[in-house]
Formats: C-alpha cells, sequence, structure tokens
C-alpha cells in the first residue's frame, strides 16, 4: 500500500517538475512559484534545469497528464458518487476528463491543442491505473468518507487547476 502512494507521489513531482522547468510561465503553478522566489531567480534555475536536462515534446505536453491521470485513477478506486440516481465508480472520472480537455481544444473553446499523444499518454496510464494495486476495500461514497487518502484524491483533482493557463 505504501507503494502505491510512492508512485503517486512519484507521478505528481514528475509532471510538477516539468511544469515547472518546461511549460509556460503563465501556468497558475509557476505563477506561484515566480511570486515567492521572484521572476529573476525563477528564470536562472530555469535556464540551468533545461541546459542540463533535455525533454521530448512528449515528455514535456503529454507525459504530465498521463502521470495525473495514473495517480487519480489509483486515488479513485475506492470511491463512489451518486448522480441522478445511480451510483458511478469515480475510477472512470480522471479518463473521462481528459477526453473532455481534449475536446474542448479541439473546439477551440480552451488554451492547448488536441493530440492524440496526449489521449494515448492517458489511456495507457489509465489502464495502467485499473491494472495495478487492486482495491481491496469496499467502494464508499468520496464525501462520506473523510480520511487522509479522501482528501488526498480530492486535493489531485483540485492540482488540475494548477496547469491552467492564465490571462493577463
Amino acid at each position: 500500500m505504501k507503494f502505491k502512494y510512492f508512485i503517486i507521489a512519484l507521478a505528481l513531482l514528475s509532471s510538477l517538475f516539468v511544469y515547472l522547468f518546461y511549460r509556460t510561465e503563465q501556468t497558475v503553478v509557476n505563477w506561484v512559484v515566480i511570486q515567492f522566489m521572484g521572476w529573476d531567480t525563477f528564470q536562472e534555475i530555469r535556464s540551468g534545469v533545461n541546459a542540463k536536462i533535455g525533454l521530448t515534446g512528449f515528455q514535456v505536453y503529454s507525459l504530465p497528464e498521463a502521470l495525473w491521470v495514473l495517480s487519480l485513477t489509483l486515488l479513485s478506486k475506492r470511491y463512489k458518487v451518486r448522480f441522478a440516481a445511480q451510483e458511478i465508480s469515480l475510477v472512470f472520472l480522471p479518463i473521462i476528463l481528459v477526453l473532455g480537455f481534449e475536446f474542448f481544444q479541439w473546439m477551440h473553446w480552451s488554451n492547448g491543442s488536441a493530440d492524440l499523444n496526449d489521449l494515448w499518454g492517458a489511456l495507457l496510464c489509465w489502464a495502467l491505473g485499473m491494472a495495478v494495486f487492486p482495491e481491496r476495500e469496499p467502494k464508499v461514497y468520496l464525501a462520506e468518507s473523510l480520511n487522509i487518502h479522501a482528501l488526498l484524491c480530492a486535493a489531485c483533482y483540485a492540482v488540475v487547476y494548477l496547469a491552467h493557463v492564465r490571462h493577463l
């Protein structure tokens, strides 16, 4: 069980690394970091990391989302929600969100561009999350289960906002 949380932490920290050092400064997470450390310090650290570690387009633009999907899938497995008198497992929400994000990008209703690599990476990580670490506990309603796991699950969904590109 602890290994599952190690995988989740590693995936989310890897995504954060990419966002901080390779994505636009206009993302919320980068804006927050710049507010704390200042623009010059941020740029100096970022330039040093970029000079030492070269990443591919897939690693910069598709992998962070795929790793987020893996983390959310592992965290969501034990939860369900009630929607229109139906019980729905939250394990499907990460892939539904990705499909929604890509659709909105494809329709040019949001920032970014729709990309098949994003879809394939997310589908692969979702399937991996479904296959690895089977959930041994019975499914419970997220809203009725206030514990550290539920809070981590909710926080992981909230992290999506940090990847949002701010408009100045």
